[in-house]
């Protein structure tokens, strides 16, 4: 066995006391890493939601603007009494895209009255 010397009195101690600070650091570190991905994924979800506002925020803008236009398109042929084949088609296409996108209100009323409208004869 060998005899105890003061060098090796230093390392046990040196090593006996830095065992907790290394594990205190790695610690903190890990804590450190540990927060930073939370708030990375809280910086995600908020920009997730940021996206969700803006795309709710244009199918809004977009079933307003298809209810005008609809809207515009159905007094007009009202007034001539008649539609052309483009009226038509226009106005069925952007019916349906209107109804599938979760539009309704008085459209769904005008409808049926704008089919029932005489197309139009064509112009030579």
């Amino acid at each position: 066995m060998e005899a105890l010397t003061p060098t090796l009195l230093v390392v046990g101690i040196v090593d006996l006391l830095m065992f907790p600070l290394i594990l205190w650091f790695i610690k903190r570190y890990l804590e450190k890493f540990d927060s930073k991905r939370e708030e990375a994924r809280i910086e995600r979800a908020e920009a997730e939601r940021r996206v969700m506002e803006q795309r709710e925020a244009e199918r809004t803008i977009i079933l307003a603007m298809s209810r005008t236009m609809l809207l515009d398109n159905w007094e007009k042929c009202m007034d001539k009494g008649s539609y052309t084949l483009e009226e038509r088609e226009v106005y069925h296409k952007l019916y349906e895209a209107y109804k599938n996108d979760g539009g309704n209100s008085i459209i769904d009323e005008i409808a049926p009255r704008i089919r029932a409208l005489p197309m139009e004869r064509p112009k030579d």
